[in-house]
């Protein structure tokens, strides 16, 4: 019988912190991109960095952040995530790089942090002329933002000239930062953990009042989604959405594909012990969650606490725990599906028949329209289809009592079901 020497583990999917813990070979693509943008001439510069959810984007951009500080060059990370529905982001984005380049050393001298306090006064007019919102960074107080409101009812011919002038004066401040042909590099994270209208918002301050700065802006997204916000806020299609989004993203860089093989050395040691070497548990997660590490990551987390609730009734044979493991991928990729298993077991068993025989005569209407409505639901009943084969060995499809005691514990330890 096999020993648990500790709990169950659980994996965090936090993304790494540099190039020390790159386990995916993000690193050559990082120095190839870091390599461009310290060479490129035409300033500013937008870099997309296009990949969907769970593939790695936030640990490619701290892989590059990394590198760039390393050669000196000055950085700046924002995530609008943190501010959404807080305030205006164009205000916390602008906010935020004029802080940061206040704290710096080059920040500190007088005459260049006295413009930067200057500039944020202006962004504070601009954010109380088109929409009211609390500040954001630290460089406007209280006391400034009272002053800046009473100015701004003044409405002198001053105010106007600095909100006229932003762009320029903004490309100044940076300019006197880095010096004339030097860059700042600004890491904007998570936009499609955005609404939609945000990310927008972000990338539209970048077009208004920060085109002329000698400054890289590296956005990492899932292209999918914000061309689709992007579509929504002008008011067209799913193409026009794309076409928005080349306008304002210079380079279009797509993050390289993480090889399941990697994923797998990555975890295979933190797997509950009596499946951590299954060919079959491997097969099933490549079909289920394929080249996404954060689906694997969450996977193994929500399987190694099944394993452990199951102990605490009896222990739970091989077959017992690849059923938990096929149960747990049917429930994080296609809850429809397995909400209909629970109660109707033969479901599994008529969509297995028709996914082996590529023959749906057996199928109630329902049922084939369940199968097309669930896009690699019939791949992978077909991957885990029962039976020996190609070193894999696949449980029987679980009777209707094998499905309760099963999916009692993964209400508890699965988490809810997620679309891919």
């Amino acid at each position: 019988m096999h020993e648990i020497a500790g709990p169950p583990l659980l994996l965090t999917d936090n993304p790494i912190s540099g190039r020390g813990d790159d386990q995916f070979g993000f690193g050559t693509h990082g120095r190839i991109l870091c390599d461009a943008i310290q060479a490129t001439v035409h300033l500013p510069l937008t870099v997309g960095i296009f990949g969907p959810w769970g593939t790695g984007k936030s640990s490619f951009l701290n892989i590059c952040r990394e590198m760039l500080d390393r050669r000196g060059i000055p950085t700046i990370a924002f995530n609008p995530w943190k501010y959404d529905e807080k305030e205006a982001i164009w205000h916390a984005l602008i906010q935020t790089i004029l802080q940061e380049i206040a704290e710096q050393p080059e920040g500190r001298r007088h005459d260049l942090a006295a413009k930067a306090k200057r500039l944020s006064s202006t962004a504070t007019w601009l954010l109380m002329r088109h929409a009211a919102g609390p500040l954001t960074a630290g460089l406007v107080t209280g006391s400034d933002l009272t002053t800046a409101r009473d100015a701004w009812q003044t409405t002198g011919v001053e105010n106007y000239r600095h909100i006229n002038h932003f762009e320029a004066d903004f490309a100044e401040v940076v300019r006197a930062f880095v010096g004339e042909r030097g860059r700042l590099v600004v890491f904007v994270d998570d936009l499609d953990r955005c609404h939609g209208e945000t990310a927008i918002a972000v990338l539209d301050a970048l077009k208004l009042f920060l085109g002329e700065a000698n400054c890289v802006f590296v956005l990492a997204m899932d292209l999918d989604v914000i061309s689709a916000a992007a579509a929504k806020r002008i008011g067209g299609d799913f193409a026009r959405g794309r076409q928005y989004l080349e306008k304002l993203i210079h380079f279009p860089f797509h993050l390289p594909e993480v090889r399941f093989e990697a994923v797998f050395r990555q975890l295979q040691d933190f797997v509950v012990a009596e499946l951590s070497g299954d060919p079959a548990l491997w097969q099933l997660a490549e079909n289920a969650f394929g080249d996404n590490p954060r689906r694997v990551r969450r996977f193994v987390s929500a399987l190694n606490l099944t394993a452990a609730t199951l102990r605490q009734h009896s222990e739970p044979s091989r077959d017992r725990l690849m059923q938990a493991a096929i149960l747990l991928a049917l429930r994080f990729r296609f809850p429809d599906f397995f909400r209909r298993i629970q109660t109707n077991p033969a479901v599994w068993v008529r969509l297995d028949e028709a996914a082996r025989t590529q023959n749906n005569a057996g199928l109630r209407q329902d049922e084939i329209e369940l199968a097309t409505s669930e896009p690699g639901l019939s791949d992978l009943l077909l991957a885990v289809t029962p039976g020996e084969r190609s070193g894999c060995s696949f449980p029987a499809i679980p009777t209707k009592a094998e499905i309760e005691v099963v999916t009692r514990v993964l209400m508890v330890t699965g988490g809810p079901g997620e679309r891919s």
